[in-house]
């Protein structure tokens, strides 16, 4: 691997005798890793399921490296969002902060969702999650990726942090703050970030990560905690950003600093900083906005498991059931508020896709498929199959994969076409 020689220079004095240790890792290839989503099934439950050896991350009860050549594309467990592809080292920041189930949090800068989905499976899918990514194609990416995971309590916005913390100043228990940053610790996972790699760009990002550290800042709660973490191992971006936080903000302590390096740990590279704001934390108060009506729903909601929540009918015939919230969304820029429930078409009501893999599925009626059936709903073929009449999940191993609709002879599919195989 060719890395630049200012990088080795500074990571030789930054390392001293471990210097050799991280040049011999950064010569073999990049460890790949899942995270299994405890939303749906636990740890040794899918290592029972799983088609090929699992290897557990140290200290990790829910991470599993796994073999080289694994692809979750072609895997139907994945599909069924019953494990998220998480590099190790990605996989920390989200298990430092105290969490339990009732709390307020805030993912700063979220997509494509590990980090969301992984808190999420900490609350439990109670409290509420507020998943913020700026990029509006990401965000598209961030919502796709906590309705496979069977997310429920999430507000996705797409907004400036700024404005966003400005917004909901010391509304959160826990707000984790992932930077974007210069992205060495992904150097053999990214050749781009090589390529992009000076010392001008590291410190453009510590200017950068400073200004959104700052404004994570004003969300925290008295007494509430902020996680601060990149995936660089530049001091300027990692120690120096904690140093002058907490010369900029005398109410925060520092818990815990942690800095994971490819030679000494099964990831890649990745810094934290855990932060507790001083003050005693007042629990937020959750309230019950006013559901709208919606006939169609009304009449569909019998082959549904009982949902809590407040539903909401946008003007383009969508239906939301929203959690109970801590704050008004008002003023937000939103991009999904809380579980898409279906479509209301007038006459009838259409499920979506996020419904059927909710966490857990609420759809009463479920049809077991067989290894040939699964790889033909998810090239979106119809399937011949005797049974009720009417919409129901289609499963793979008891867990959805999906919606079909019976006619009483065929499923017919209704797998999204941008998530079907070729092959």
């Amino acid at each position: 691997m060719k890395l630049p020689e200012e990088y080795l220079a500074r990571m030789r004095a930054q390392l001293q005798d471990d210097f050799p240790a991280y040049l011999a890792a950064m010569e073999q290839p990049a460890r790949s890793a899942l995270r299994v989503n405890t939303l749906k099934i636990s740890p040794d439950a899918l290592r029972a399921l799983f088609s090929a050896p699992l290897t557990p991350v140290s200290n990790a009860p829910d991470g599993f490296l796994v073999p080289d050549g694994f692809r979750p594309g072609y895997d139907p467990l994945h599909a069924a969002g019953l494990y998220y592809m998480q590099e190790a080292s990605a996989q920390a920041p989200a298990r430092l902060p105290d969490i339990t189930p009732g709390m307020a949090v805030l993912d700063l800068c979220a997509a494509p969702g590990g980090k969301s989905t992984q808190l999420a499976a900490r609350m439990g899918n109670s409290g509420v999650l507020v998943a913020n990514e700026y990029v509006a194609s990401r965000a598209s990416v961030l919502v796709g990726n906590l309705e496979r995971m069977g997310v429920t309590n999430a507000i996705v916005t797409n907004m400036e942090t700024h404005t966003l913390c400005e917004q909901l100043t010391e509304r959160f228990d826990v707000v984790l703050c992932d930077a974007p940053c210069a992205g060495e610790g992904m150097f053999r996972k990214d050749p781009q970030a090589i390529a992009e790699w000076s010392p001008a760009h590291v410190h453009a990002c510590a200017l950068r990560e400073r200004g959104i550290l700052r404004n994570a800042a004003l969300a925290v709660k008295p007494g509430g905690q902020l996680v601060y973490s990149t995936c660089s191992f530049s001091p300027v971006e990692d120690e120096e950003t904690t140093a002058w936080f907490l010369s900029e903000h005398p109410d925060f302590s520092l818990r815990s600093e942690t800095k994971l390096y490819p030679h000494a740990s099964d990831g890649e590279g990745q810094y934290m900083a855990h932060f507790v704001r001083s003050g005693e934390r007042i629990p937020s108060t959750f309230v019950s906005g006013k559901s709208d009506r919606c006939s169609a729903w009304d009449a569909f909601q019998a082959e549904c498991a009982p949902l809590s929540g407040q539903l909401h009918r946008l003007k383009d015939g969508r239906v939301l059931l929203v959690p109970s919230l801590p704050f008004s969304l008002q003023g937000l820029k939103i991009v999904r508020a809380g579980l898409l429930l279906g479509e209301d078409k007038g006459n009838r009501f259409e499920p979506s896709h996020a419904l059927a893999l909710a966490a857990p599925s609420p759809l009463l009626h479920a049809e077991a498929l067989d290894d040939d059936e699964i790889g033909r709903y998810l090239r979106g073929e119809a399937l011949p199959r005797s049974c009720p009449k009417g919409w129901c999940a289609v499963t793979c191993c008891g867990f959805a994969l999906g919606l079909a609709k019976s006619d009483g002879t065929m499923l017919k599919n209704h797998y999204p076409k941008g998530l079907r195989r070729m092959k």
